[in-house]
């Protein structure tokens, strides 16, 4: 007998796509018009806000658009050549990819590099494997850099007529090898302008410094700059009900609300929350007794990360975070706020500034919170 299972409708962890793809739709539709137009723009979002979901989404759009793009990662970068093999890689498997099935001509392009690295190819064209090779001294790797770089440059002036676009992911990570490593982007920007690149980054005070610093930005008015920030509230909970209703379930009034704020509306963890609550429903309504079990599951999911997290905090800065987590804050230097935690208005200050770069609190409607929302939750007596 064939089985009548409905598929969970919630997903979370891995980048949405179609139908989990939520809201979105004006920031896809401005990326979409800045890399089939040669223009370049800046992209800052925090961790879980879906910025990888929306790249994919725009690299997809603008393919079914007619142009040349892909997307490189340099999250796992630690080195400037760590940094080019990435980029080598992103440019043949993206923009040169109508080069697929061609060998040889791939080969003639990666040679023209002042240092050639060794590729592998599957039998239909496939990158395989791609290096520079071990124990190169003396190799000024910008330079290289701007090498690969340039053959998106060659491919949109004397080739073909589609668009050229990059998208390079995680960007700070260039900034934290190297700020020099940065700067290199800069200059290339302006040797190419029928070519678009996307630089997006999930650490915004190191996106920040490169975007907002005229004399040291290396990302200092290069194109424009999009913030991504949370979905409405309104917009996500008539999606978690729409979504909750293709799965066969209804939500009781205030539960898709719940799930939001519990999750402090951070669009993976409200997608985390969603898909645990709709398989702790029983029957055919999600109520907040489901929410309720969700949330303790999600939290004793990842008690071992905030453990971790928590505890390469300084003591500071640990009353701190759970103060702001049990307390509406207005001011993290204030009277009560250091009365409360015991310290001085510098040392207050000192603690939330590390409390920010590192993305565990956040200014919302005139008030400091934590971050996620999970960790919120965590921090509460309810979960010891």
């Amino acid at each position: 007998m064939a089985s009548t299972r409905v598929p969970n409708p919630f997903h979370f962890g891995a980048p949405a796509e179609d139908v989990h793809f939520t809201d979105r739709l004006d920031q896809l539709a401005r990326l979409k018009a800045v890399m089939l137009n040669g223009q370049n723009l800046i992209l800052i979002a925090p961790r879980r806000y879906g910025k990888t979901s929306l790249l994919l989404a725009a690299e997809r759009e603008v393919r079914k658009a007619g142009g040349r793009t892909g997307r490189v990662s340099l999250i796992k970068c630690a080195s400037e050549k760590d940094v080019a093999e990435a980029l080598m890689k992103g440019v043949i498997d993206g923009p040169l990819g109508w080069l697929r099935g061609r060998v040889e001509e791939l080969i003639l392009r990666i040679s023209r590099l002042r240092i050639r690295p060794t590729a592998t190819f599957s039998d239909s064209g496939t990158l395989e494997s791609l290096s520079f090779g071990r124990d190169i001294a003396g190799v000024n790797w910008r330079e290289v850099i701007v090498d690969v770089i340039r053959i998106l440059n060659d491919a949109a002036q004397h080739e073909r007529t589609e668009p050229v676009s990059l998208i390079l992911d995680e960007f700070q990570k260039a900034y934290e090898i190297s700020p020099l490593l940065a700067d290199v982007f800069k200059d290339l920007v302006d040797e190419m302008p029928r070519v678009s690149l996307v630089f997006a980054g999930s650490k915004r005070h190191l996106m920040e410094a490169m975007v907002s610093d005229p004399e040291r930005g290396a990302l200092y008015n290069v194109g424009s700059k999009m913030y991504l920030g949370k979905i409405a509230l309104e917009d996500f909970v008539a999606y978690l009900e729409r979504q909750a209703a293709v799965g066969g379930k209804a939500m009781a009034g205030g539960v898709a609300a719940r799930i939001y704020q519990a999750a402090a509306g951070i669009p993976n963890d409200v997608q985390l929350l969603a898909f645990w609550s709709f398989e702790s429903a029983p029957g055919s309504s999600i109520d907040d007794a489901a929410v309720e079990h969700a949330v303790r599951a999600a939290v004793g999911d990842q008690r071992e990360e905030f453990e971790e997290v928590f505890g390469k905090l300084s003591l500071t800065q640990q009353r701190l975070l759970k103060h702001i987590a049990a307390n509406h804050t207005t001011a993290v230097t204030g009277s009560v706020v250091q009365a409360a935690i015991g310290v001085s208005h510098t040392s207050a200050r000192a603690a939330a500034e590390v409390l920010e770069r590192a993305q565990l609190i956040q200014s919302q409607d005139s008030a400091w919170i934590v971050s996620s929302g999970l960790l919120r939750e965590w921090l509460s007596d309810a979960y010891d």
